[in-house]
């Protein structure tokens, strides 16, 4: 089952199986409609994304995410990342660094393009070395990356 949510200009679709979120996308609200009947999940996650969009520190609500397919690695940058404040970035290096990996910044990168929950486990705040945004897996690529950043005032 999928669920959209919308709080313009932003919109994250919920895939669920087995009662847990396998995966979220991260997506221009333009693409895509409002699901008529949310979840009771999903209504707390929109509450949250409105928050967000208002320029509000969002409440993240704990959600059923389905971790058991992704990594130990996987998992602790996540858990890492999750602790990367709104308004600041960091570099793949630095969150490498973090989960005490200090050369692992390609495998940070490569768990940065896979990652199951954007937004929540906020990977559009981790940049390049050089400071330079590169490449983002939600639509729309690095642009929505760079609005994200502006949005929270980072950039």
């Amino acid at each position: 089952m999928t669920e959209y949510i919308v709080a313009e200009p932003l919109a994250l679709s919920l895939h669920w199986k087995d009662g847990k979120i396998t995966e979220m996308h991260l997506r221009w609200a333009k693409s895509v409609s409002r699901t008529a009947t949310l979840s009771d999940e999903a209504k707390l996650l929109e509450k949250a994304l409105t928050s967000y969009v208002a320029g509000e520190n969002p409440d993240w609500p704990k959600l059923p995410f389905d971790f058991s397919r992704l990594t130990e690695f996987h998992t602790a940058v996540l858990d890492a990342l999750y602790r990367v404040p709104s308004g600041k970035v960091c570099t793949y290096g630095e969150l490498a660094a973090l989960i005490g990996n200090p050369k692992g910044a390609r495998a940070i990168g490569r768990a940065m393009a896979t990652n199951p929950f954007p937004l929540v486990y906020p990977c559009h705040r981790v940049i390049g070395s050089t400071g330079k945004l590169t490449g983002f897996s939600a639509e729309d690529g690095v642009k929505l990356k760079e609005f994200l950043l502006t949005h929270e005032g980072a950039l």
